[in-house]
Formats: C-alpha cells, sequence, structure tokens
C-alpha cells in the first residue's frame, strides 16, 4: 500500500470510526490530520513525540485519554488515533488541556464540543480498532493482548486491573468488531461468495457485533453503523477487488438511501446483508473469466461501468482497439450477444437496482441510463423482465 492510498484509508476510517487519526512521518509535525477539530494537532504531535522515544510502545497516555499507535515502517509512517477517554470531560481538563498543549484559550467551546463528540467505545473495541488499523497498513494480525502488552508498563496500571482482566481474558476475539471487518473485507475483496455465505452461517448471524455508542436512538445507532459500515465494505473491500470505483460510491449511495427509509433495526440488519452479498457477487462477476479473452472481458468492464452514459459500439470498438469486422464477430461468439444487445441489458440491470434501491423517479431513470424516451424504457424493461418497470418497483421497493 502506497503512503498516499494510506492517508485516503485513514480518511474513510475516520469518518466510519468517528475516531481522529493523525499521520507522522520524519517529525512530531503530523503529515495529515484526520479530525473535527484541527488545534487537536498540538496533542497530537505531543503522543507522536512520546511514541517516538520508545519504538516498542503501541499505546500511549494522554490528558484526556488513550492513543494507540500502528508503525508502518515500509512507509516510514506512524500512526496516531483516539482519544480513547477514560475520563469525565470537565472544566479541569480544558483547563489542563489548553495549558499543556497551548491551546488558545479562545478555543476553549470547541475543545470541548469536539471531545463531548467522541465515541464512547469500550477499551476492548479500542483495542480492536488498533488492530484492525495494525492488520490494514502491515499485513499483520495482533490480538487486543497484544497491543495491551505493549503499552508502557506504568499505562497498563493505570488502565486498571478490571480492565486488564476483561483483556486478557479474551483469548479469540475474531467475533468481534475487528475479526468481522477484517474476515468480511477479505471475501468482498476476493468475490469469494461461497465463503461468505458459510461466513454468514457460522458467524456473524449467530453472533451481533458490539459497537461504540454513536447515537442515543436505538434505530438511529443502527443507521449509523450501517451507513459507515457499508462505506468501509465498498471502498475498501469492493475497490481491493477491483470492482469500478464510480460504481462502488454509486452503490453506497444507494444503499444509504435504502437505509435512511428502513422502520426498524432487523430491516436495517437485514439490509447490511443483501447489501454486503451485493458487493461481493459484483466482485466475482468483474473477475476475469476463462470463457472470455482479454479483449471481450475489457469490452465488458468498459459497458458496465458506463451505463449512465450515451454509449454505443463505435465507443465499445474504440476501447478496445478493435476493428468492427473482426471484434463484433468474436463478441457474439464468445458473449452470445451482439455488442448492441449487451450494452442494452446492461443498463436494464442497473435500472433494477435504481427501481428497487433509490427513489428516483422513472423518468429520471430513464434519462439518467440515456434510454431514448421513458417509453423505450418501460418497453424495453418489459420486454426483457416480463414486468413493467413500475410494478418491479412496487415488489421490491421498500418503504
Amino acid at each position: 500500500m502506497t503512503t498516499e492510498e494510506i492517508y485516503k484509508t485513514c480518511k474513510l476510517l475516520h469518518a466510519t470510526h468517528y475516531l481522529p487519526i493523525a499521520c507522522f512521518e520524519k517529525d512530531d509535525a503530523p503529515e495529515r490530520l484526520f479530525c473535527s477539530y484541527a488545534g487537536y494537532g498540538t496533542v497530537f504531535s505531543a503522543m507522536a513525540k512520546k511514541a517516538m522515544e520508545d519504538e516498542t510502545v503501541s499505546l500511549v497516555s494522554g490528558r484526556a485519554g488513550l492513543y494507540g499507535v500502528i508503525r508502518v515502517p515500509p512507509n516510514g509512517l506512524l500512526i496516531v488515533t483516539g482519544p480513547f477517554v477514560n475520563r469525565h470531560i470537565d472544566d479541569e481538563l480544558l483547563d489542563i488541556l489548553l495549558h499543556d498543549y497551548q491551546i488558545a484559550w479562545e478555543e476553549r467551546e470547541a475543545l470541548k464540543q469536539f471531545l463531548l463528540s467522541l465515541p464512547r467505545h469500550s477499551l476492548n473495541r479500542f483495542l480492536n480498532f488498533l488492530a484492525l488499523l495494525h492488520y490494514l497498513f502491515n499485513r499483520e494480525e495482533l490480538s487486543v493482548t497484544d497491543y495491551f502488552r505493549n503499552a508502557f508498563p506504568a499505562l497498563q496500571s493505570e488502565i486498571g486491573a478490571k480492565h486488564s482482566e476483561e483483556i486478557l481474558k479474551e483469548a479469540d476475539f475474531s467475533h468481534g468488531t475487528y475479526g468481522f471487518e477484517r474476515q468480511l473485507l477479505s471475501y468482498v475483496s476476493a468475490g469469494d461468495v461461497a465463503g461468505i455465505h458459510a461466513f454468514f452461517d457460522s458467524v456473524a448471524r449467530s453472533t451481533p457485533m458490539t459497537e461504540g455508542k454513536v447515537a442515543d436512538d436505538t434505530l438511529r445507532q443502527s443507521k449509523n453503523i450501517f451507513i459507515g459500515f457499508i462505506a468501509l465494505v465498498g471502498k475498501v473491500g469492493a475497490i481491493r477487488g477491483n470492482l469500478d470505483i464510480e460504481q462502488t460510491y454509486q452503490l453506497i449511495d444507494l444503499y444509504t438511501q435504502e437505509c435512511e427509509r428502513c422502520i426498524s433495526v432487523s430491516q436495517v440488519n437485514q439490509l447490511r446483508y443483501s447489501a454486503i452479498m451485493d458487493f461481493t457477487h459484483r466482485v466475482a462477476e468483474q473477475k476475469h473469466p476463462e470463457a472470455y479473452s482479454d479483449e471481450v472481458y475489457k469490452a465488458l468492464q468498459f459497458i458496465k461501468t458506463h451505463t449512465n452514459q450515451q454509449i454505443s459500439v463505435p465507443d465499445v470498438l474504440e476501447h478496445v482497439k478493435k476493428s468492427r469486422s473482426t471484434f463484433m464477430e468474436q463478441f457474439k461468439k464468445e458473449t452470445g450477444e451482439t455488442i448492441g444487445r449487451y450494452i442494452m441489458k446492461a443498463k436494464l440491470q442497473e435500472a433494477k437496482l435504481l427501481l428497487a434501491y433509490s427513489n428516483r423517479s422513472l423518468p429520471a431513470i430513464s434519462n439518467f441510463l440515456f434510454f431514448s424516451s421513458q417509453s423505450h424504457f418501460q418497453n424495453l424493461f418489459k420486454k426483457e423482465f416480463g414486468i413493467t418497470p413500475l410494478e418491479y418497483r412496487r415488489k421490491h421497493y421498500k418503504e
């Protein structure tokens, strides 16, 4: 993973897990800071300086709580995330932070609101998050016990005996959020449909994920978790599996809209399962099948990723750099369809997705997919699927 890719992943993780992340290169000035309050950069610099003084530590203690440290040697990066807030946010703490980290007095209220907005994770959840970051950037699996044991010796006693026992007793955390995410993302990026089916049957459906509190309302909590989680599945899992970036973002948007229409936690949970399976299927489908030559596969991918553009047979021929006389016959022989027919079918398949998972009107869908008219779109849809677009939406769209 390149340094820029690490930065992009950190930005995504901050957006989905709500914990600030700072990236350092040669000194204790952050190269990148993903944090809703820019003034907190001086605190991260102090934590990075602590970590640089002892290259063996993976947890450092600050005034507001604990910070995790992830080192990425190939890129020369030091990543600091946190804090895990382990004390009450009061006037005394704010005064200490303003003084110790040279934050302007005028920033007091902004600092307070920032600290209050941080997710209240359990310590175990925080350590799982650190383990996830370490795995993503170093491809090495660490347990929460590894992170706990690599803290400053004095820090272990600071955490307290109660927390220590809870962490060190956790011999198997593969069913926790970190294990869930790591395993699931690997199945999605590989397009392993059979594997993810077995995973859900044996793990995911029987063991619920535990998450930090991100909303007071239970349904809102489930929706917030879904929105962050499906972004992670798409941007880290599916894109890593070479699913088209634009298509991935469209799917994330569509599933986010569908999530907001859910009226119960069970609906959100079912949607999560459906969305994950959809991403995995799509990654599997775009894997290079042995039945297709490189040229035909390239043409198929071009068509599937340009359904919302006015593409034609000449556009496909230009993309694969082939002449009409030779490639048209080759495409029909390998796919059983003409190029024009395949373009139309790809657009209709995309229309089914938009009908089921978006609230776009029929005219809007017709225009988005560049059908010549709404009536033309409706006629083609019914001829292909034996049902009108409106009937399909009534059957598959959930209010």
